[in-house]
């Protein structure tokens, strides 16, 4: 039943709409005596009263959030029923809600509901859930990460970093930091608690001596070399002081070949297991069986009840799906598991006992940090937190685990992990607001016409733009955002340009621009002979692009440096210099790669905005193609560590953000751009070869010149030897 309270639709589930209109009604006085004061929160008050939670985000965005709690119908639990006024009603609309279990001057920990990823990446979620969202209609609202929602509660005016990560069904303590703390200056490592590998970062330094840790998106300054906040609670979290208690549900009574798991109290666990690379780790994990159900006993042909644990888990390490795997291994999976559980028993949870889609019941229930001088600086207390059992899982237990819900809370509360939340503890709930869709939508998309260098017979060489992907494809759809339209994809650009079938011969990062060749594909006449020429040509072309004398020159705008290493080395005078480094391909193997590098002028100076200004201008041929592999390699100690600009995958985060947010650098725009493409002669579809320039875009030509002040002056000579168009 909904009721409509101050403009917006609430939801009761005992239909009581009179109640909410009156526990509104005092709230509004509430408000109007405390707004100078701020409000205090009450988890728990008396029956009846409200909740007040103060708004700490953009006040422009909601004025406050009331929450009215209630107990449930087992009186074991709070129902809250929520009051939210945006100032901007027909344009905005509450997404989601975030919980803030704690906040101090430098870190925060929320509450991660199931059912949401902490980042986009490479890894978010099942096959499942990937089918389902390739068939989702255009109503359906967009996934918002962990990451994203924090930014937007607390109004988008603070950026924050993951510490450790949980997985998509996963819930419980989540800790993040805050990025644009003054004190954060160093590369950080992610520590891995159960969670997947983060593919989503922002800076590959330094990661040779942390193979079971994955980096943040944070930069390292050369010059100093103290800890920032991210990177001394990551180390925090890895000491053996750490504790990370989770709870979980498990298949399985907590018999193990006879024996009663039950009465062995805490044990360990110390099997190691592969990484996501499949290189084998030690790994350590303590393990505390409270209570298990069995179905009734054998004698019992018609039992029904659940086969099931509850099981304490207190990991050691940081391995991938460590508590998982370990669990997996005393033949006790975590229910909801989908990677190494039991599909059978889960299909039984999920149809038939209510358990949701995408839940892995396992619940990060208490975090402790203790106070050392590694977090000292920034959390002089350490951290001491406890996240309550999710509403989900207490369902579980109680309607379906009745032989383990018995006992749960004495059981739980005797290891100090609590049911609810305890009496004493304050939170904040915070909302994520989101533009509704359709909401300043343009009604037609102006796109510049598609600019074609030189067409052949067999091919066609256009000029990409920046912020354009090659081609569509299951990557491509997380870079949309709501209210916003995903530019026309090259290649159908070129096909309405040409009125002709292509192919792509290579590709482009969406960020990058310059020259891309496709090649003619079409059939003519109805003539199947056509056809089979067409992928002749693709193939020999594609041929072609990895042919020794085939010269692929790219101009790249580099930060973090003014073309120096920390040896002091001037990279400008070496000349061209060859790169021979091994990079990683987009599953994380290793690929030996080749790339000759050239540094033609840096600077360190102060444009308008007085923040130094430290980049460089790069020439790269690669003789390999591997992926990102100029990228990586200008990233990485062979190059002093000066990665492009705008390389949200290699880069360095706070850098990209200050030429975003102070020097208009383009939101999706990596300043790498194909300037020279140079194949040999490829009878009979290129008989001449190909020899064919693309100018320096107008928005790198304007970073040159406006805020790297000399650069491009000194580096024109070379610029003109190398056969790059600068007009």
């Amino acid at each position: 039943m909904g009721t409509r309270v101050f403009g917006l639709q609430q939801r009761t589930k005992n239909g009581k709409s009179a109640l909410v209109v009156v526990t509104a009604a005092l709230t509004v006085l509430l408000f109007i005596s405390s707004c100078v004061n701020g409000f205090v929160i009450a988890p728990n008050p008396p029956r009846g009263l409200p909740r007040i939670i103060p708004w700490g985000g953009d006040r422009s965005a909601a004025s406050a959030i009331f929450l009215h709690s209630s107990r449930s119908s087992d009186g074991n639990s709070w129902e809250d029923t929520q009051v939210v006024w945006p100032e901007e009603e027909e344009e905005l609309e509450l997404v989601a809600n975030v919980t803030i279990l704690e906040q101090g001057p430098h870190h925060m920990v929320v509450a991660k509901p199931p059912g949401v990823v902490c980042h986009h990446g490479g890894r978010v979620g099942s096959r499942s859930r990937k089918k389902k969202n390739m068939e989702q209609d255009d109503e359906e609202a967009e996934e918002i990460p962990m990451l994203q929602r924090v930014r937007d509660a607390l109004g988008g005016k603070r950026h924050v970093n993951l510490v450790h990560r949980l997985d998509r069904g996963a819930s419980g303590c989540l800790l993040f930091t805050f990025a644009d703390d003054p004190t954060t200056t160093t590369t950080n490592n992610t520590t891995m608690s159960d969670d997947p590998p983060f593919e989503s970062t922002d800076h590959a330094k330094n990661n040779n001596n942390n193979n079971n840790k994955e980096e943040e998106e944070e930069e390292v300054d050369n010059d100093k070399k103290e800890k920032g906040a991210t990177a001394a609670l990551i180390e925090a979290m890895s000491l053996s002081t750490a504790t990370k208690t989770y709870v979980a549900l498990v298949r399985g009574e907590g018999v193990l070949r006879g024996e009663n798991l039950t009465a062995r109290g805490w044990f360990a666990v110390d099997r190691p297991i592969k990484d996501e690379r499949g290189v084998e780790r030690n790994s350590t994990t303590y393990f505390n069986f409270l209570a298990g159900q069995d179905n009734g006993g054998l004698l019992n042909l018609n039992a029904t009840k659940a086969r099931a644990s509850l099981v304490l888990a207190r990991p050691q390490t940081g391995r991938w799906h460590q508590v998982r795997r370990h669990l997996n291994g005393l033949s006790h999976p975590i229910l909801g598991d989908t990677t190494h559980g039991s599909s059978q028993t889960n299909r039984e949870w999920k149809e038939t006992r209510n358990m949701p889609g995408e839940r892995t019941c396992l619940h990060l229930a208490h975090l402790f940090l203790p106070p050392n001088n590694t977090t000292q600086p920034f959390c002089p207390n350490g951290i001491n937190i406890q996240c309550a059992i999710p509403n989900d899982m207490i369902e579980m237990m109680r309607l379906e685990l009745p032989d383990i819900w018995s006992q749960a809370e004495r059981l739980l509360s005797e290891q100090g992990i609590s049911l609810t939340p305890p009496p004493t503890s304050t939170f904040q709930v915070l909302p994520v607001f989101r533009e509704k869709k359709g909401a300043n939508l343009p009604a037609v998309v102006q796109e510049d016409e598609t600019r074609i260098l030189t067409q052949g017979e067999h091919f066609v060489v256009v000029e990409k733009p920046p912020s354009v992907v090659c081609h569509f494809s299951k990557w491509t759809n997380k870079q949309q955002t709501t209210g916003s339209v995903e530019p026309t994809a090259m290649l159908q650009r070129v096909r309405d340009a040409t009125g002709r079938s292509v192919n792509l011969v290579h590709r482009l990062d969406r960020g990058a621009s310059g020259c891309l060749l496709l090649a003619f594909c079409d059939r003519m006449n109805n003539n199947r002979e056509s056809e089979s020429v067409g992928a002749a040509a693709t193939s020999a072309l594609m041929a072609a692009m990895k042919r020794p004398e085939a010269i692929k020159t790219y101009v790249a705008i580099v930060v973090g440096g003014n073309g120096t290493t920390n040896e002091n080395e001037d990279l400008t005078k070496r000349g061209w210099f060859t790169v021979n480094e091994t990079v990683m391909d987009s599953h994380g193997r290793p690929k030996q790669a080749v790339t000759d590098i050239r540094f033609l002028a840096g600077t360190t100076s102060q444009d308008a905005t007085t923040t130094d200004v430290k980049a460089a201008l790069v020439l790269a041929r690669p003789h390999t193609g591997r992926w990102h592999q100029i990228r990586q390699h200008l990233s990485s100690s062979a190059c002093g560590y000066h990665p492009i600009m705008g390389d949200t995958s290699h880069g360095l985060a706070r850098t990209n953000r200050e030429w975003k947010e102070m020097r208009g650098l383009p939101k999706e725009r990596t300043c790498l751009h194909l300037a020279r493409l140079q194949l040999p002669p490829t009878i009979p579809f290129m008989p001449n070869g190909l020899d064919e320039s693309c100018p320096l875009p107008a928005d790198m030509m304007s970073i040159l010149q406006n805020h790297l002040p000399g650069v491009f002056e000194r580096a024109m000579t070379v610029l003109e030897e190398e056969g790059v168009q600068l007009l």
